[in-house]
């Protein structure tokens, strides 16, 4: 199937797909966050589509826009790929988990989760995956502040002044 074949497919059979588009080859569809999982499944179970491998799930930071949450999936059957996306308000972004569908997203998830806030309601272990559990915050969201540290000189530094040419 073309990228555009796989978006016209998706909207056809889901009736899910808010806007598409097509870049470098592959094909990227919209969705609203009562389809994710609906449409996720679909991807798996339909024989014509045959996507059997969930690359990753990842999220973007959109700031006043809120998040992006990414799904990339890939056939090996056929040897095409689909990006499956959705938005999320800013200010409490939840959206139902995928490890139902695929047990492989379980680690995705809680890294999107752990790294951007993003709920993923259902997930059978939510817990964190890569910080200490100490940790405040979500450093990839682009309102994490930074700590702050001490500058300290490079060693041999020399200002351009300084080089001898």
């Amino acid at each position: 199937m073309t990228p555009d074949e796989i978006a016209a497919h998706l909207t056809e059979a889901t009736g899910a797909v808010e806007r598409s588009d097509v870049a470098h080859g592959e094909v990227s569809v919209w969705v609203p966050n009562d389809k994710w999982v609906e449409v996720a499944t679909h991807l798996r179970d339909c024989g014509r589509c045959h996507f059997d491998l969930p690359t990753f799930l990842t999220a973007v930071d959109l700031e006043e826009q809120g998040f992006e949450v990414v799904l990339h999936m890939y056939s090996v059957r056929r040897q095409h790929h689909v990006n499956v996306k959705t938005q999320l308000a800013r200010d409490e972004p939840r959206l139902p988990t995928l490890s139902g569908v695929w047990n492989g997203l379980n680690w995705c998830e809680r890294e999107t989760w752990e790294l951007f806030g993003i709920d993923f309601t259902g997930h059978p272990n939510q817990v964190k995956l890569l910080l200490p559990v100490e940790f405040e915050g979500f450093p990839l969201r682009k309102d994490f502040l930074l700590m702050t540290r001490e500058a300290k000189e490079w060693p041999g530094l020399k200002e351009p002044a300084e080089v001898e040419h």
